[in-house]
């Protein structure tokens, strides 16, 4: 016969479960843990809450062994996933700045994804590598579609002087402005 697995919660336990199942910041993962908890509060087997919550009956006992082991809600709460450490160094990541800042040329993502595989040995994508730069705070130039880098400013200036001569120009008796039609 299977060992019964109940929750028996306090009153100030009880009142701090129904705080944590309200909570707007609590995930809906540990929220259905939080449910787990509740129904063994109330009485009901474990075959009887697996049905309710449509989990396996195995991980509602994982869920109520976890918090009874413990007696706190935050052995309900989801472990830090570590994940796989990135091959993108903070040395690489600083050799990779004082490239960009030479400004001996222009760059896009493929460009220093292909330069960071031949002077690093990196096998990255574009993308990797655009969010690295991003998370860093660096800033790669692109090529920008706009000619403003070969207008000389003093001839700005006289064409700007010029649309503002045609603005107070009249026509007919009438002044041209922006508000106006010709």
């Amino acid at each position: 016969m299977p060992k019964v697995y109940r929750v028996t919660l306090s009153d100030e336990q009880q009142e701090e479960l129904y705080r944590r199942i309200r909570d707007p910041k609590t995930k809906p993962r540990v929220r259905e843990r939080l449910e787990m908890l509740r129904l063994s509060n109330a009485g009901l087997t474990v075959p009887q809450i697996s049905r309710i919550v449509r989990q396996s009956e195995q991980r509602v006992r994982f869920w109520i062994k976890r918090f009874l082991a413990l007696v706190s809600f935050a052995a309900l709460e989801d472990e830090p996933h570590e994940g796989k450490s990135s091959s993108l160094t903070r040395e690489h990541m600083a050799a990779l700045r004082e490239e960009i800042e030479k400004a001996e040329r222009t760059w896009s993502a493929p460009q220093l994804t292909e330069w960071l595989e031949k002077e690093c040995g990196l096998h990255l994508t574009p993308g990797q590598v655009r969010r690295r730069l991003k998370q860093e705070g660096i800033a790669w130039k692109r090529t920008s579609r706009s000619l403003r880098h070969k207008q000389k400013p003093e001839e700005v200036a006289e064409r700007r002087a010029d649309l503002e001569t045609l603005r107070h120009w009249r026509w007919g008796g009438r002044r041209l402005d922006r508000s106006v039609s010709p």
